[in-house]
């Protein structure tokens, strides 16, 4: 199966996500702009924050460009739109403003090298995806810039792809354990109970945390802004019939610590994988005392790409790296997009 045949018609608006900076997401990203358009599919490409430039800002190292394919639809800044290699022609200018310009939607009328800067916000990120589906794009891709996983949220798109590279550690075991961590954020189950559903409902339209007790009655937390260093308080307000706390915001690591310490048997409920802020330890830990985390809009993790190769010199064994992947990561296929 190609990566490409993972895609179902309804799944147009696709994010690349990185698990670290030189982790393949460009190669990936290159992979799926030559496949769908083999494929006889029209592709948009857009960004959180910019990529596509020769050598990487961070590193300074060398990296992977961005190619595109003439007929390829870019939404860019005002000034990488001006430093493409394709030649390109002005579809739209967007009211929606960047550090570089404002968005701009162009088709590519040759092949060659593009950078990619787009919005930096999830409401305007997915606007300007639907504009370039309504332009005629059958599928829009999404580089997410690093430590942007929001772009996965579904929010903004419909499926995601994780990539994953040696560039994490020399140690290929702890690569794939960090990996599979990760995976198994995105891959956390959807809520569907109706009691839930209508708490939520409350809570997402307050934007506050609420507490659900057992009879379903919702307790508004009305004096707590964001959960985050607001687990004390919190936990002062859980009841012996408290059952849920839903998070509309971000979750962090210590507010589930302070709110434990009372009770361990509570559900949580957060938006999305990407307001999840925890780290792989601490997961450890949440998940041995039987922590329960649950989301109201689940993500389509469709697959994992695996890069065995570090700019630092060093890489793993490709067919090594890609089976230890796919041990731990059940049910999620995993493609060596460098072979």
């Amino acid at each position: 199966m190609k990566l490409i045949d993972l895609f179902e018609a309804q799944e147009r608006i696709i994010s690349i996500v990185g698990m670290a900076k030189n982790a393949g997401k460009t190669v990936t990203l290159n992979h799926l702009i030559e496949s769908f358009d083999e494929n006889g599919f029209r592709v948009g490409i857009t960004s959180i924050g910019r990529d596509g430039e020769r050598t990487d800002i961070v590193t300074k190292t060398d990296k992977p460009m961005i190619f595109v394919k003439k007929g390829t639809l870019v939404a860019t800044s005002e000034m990488l739109f001006n430093l493409s290699e394709s030649k390109m022609e002005i579809l739209e200018v967007t009211d929606y403003q960047t550090a570089m310009g404002r968005v701009i939607i162009g088709k590519a009328l040759t092949e060659g090298f593009v950078q990619v800067g787009g919005p930096t916000t999830n409401s305007e990120v997915r606007m300007i995806c639907e504009k370039m589906c309504a332009i005629g794009a059958d599928f829009v891709l999404v580089d997410g810039a690093l430590d942007r996983t929001s772009s996965a949220s579904p929010a903004i798109t419909d499926a995601c792809i994780l990539s994953t590279g040696a560039v994490i550690s020399r140690d290929m075991y702890k690569t794939v354990d960090l990996t599979a961590f990760k995976a198994s954020m995105f891959s956390l189950e959807s809520i569907d109970d109706p009691m839930l559903l209508s708490a939520w409902e409350m809570a997402e339209a307050s934007g506050k945390p609420v507490l659900v007790e057992s009879d379903g009655k919702v307790v508004p937390l009305s004096e707590v802004v964001t959960a985050i260093g607001s687990g004390k308080l919190i936990a002062d307000q859980i009841a012996e019939e408290t059952v849920a706390v839903l998070i509309p915001g971000a979750l962090v690591t210590q507010t589930l610590k302070d709110v434990i310490s009372v009770n361990k048997s509570l559900q949580w409920v957060v938006a999305d994988a990407t307001r999840l802020f925890i780290d792989y330890k601490d997961w450890l830990y949440f998940k041995r005392v039987g922590l329960k985390i649950n989301v109201r809009y689940g993500m389509q993790i469709k697959a994992v790409t695996a890069n065995p190769y570090s700019p630092q010199g060093y890489y793993y064994d490709s067919e090594s790296f890609v089976s230890e992947l796919q041990s731990k990561i059940v049910g999620i296929p995993v493609f060596d997009v460098m072979a």
